[in-house]
């Protein structure tokens, strides 16, 4: 009965959060493991047909000490996400943005990333 509230609330925390991240610094930071999985009900776009993104774990390092994260894509057929899941190598380098005061707080926004990965990114 009330799903859509607490969609909306959701989704409104989330835009609050990847305002405030936009101006956190970036590094680099490399993918671990990738996986598909079914679509975030926060993800926008998408046809009935995209129900999953790919999931990539990642890891970085700052002043000595391990951080990780993970990002998504965004909306893609089961298809699409498991043809282009190969293309995601352990290792491979993406831009991240992490909180100063919080480097376990991390986003990944595609326009860190264009033409460096095989996918586009659904800010998370």
């Amino acid at each position: 009965m009330f799903d859509w509230l607490i969609r909306f609330l959701r989704q409104r925390k989330r835009e609050k959060a990847l305002a405030a991240a936009a101006n956190w610094p970036t590094t680099t930071a490399k993918l671990l493991t990738s996986k598909v999985l079914p679509k975030d009900l926060a993800a926008d776009g998408g046809t009935t047909f995209q129900d999953r993104q790919i999931e990539a774990a990642f890891y970085f390092t700052l002043e000595g000490s391990y951080y990780g994260g993970h990002l998504r894509s965004t909306p893609l057929s089961d298809s699409e996400a498991h043809r282009l899941l190969k293309q995601l190598p352990e290792d491979l380098p993406v831009t991240i943005r992490y909180n100063p005061a919080n480097p376990d707080q991390t986003v990944t926004f595609d326009t860190d990333n264009q033409g460096t990965l095989p996918i586009t990114i659904w800010p998370s």
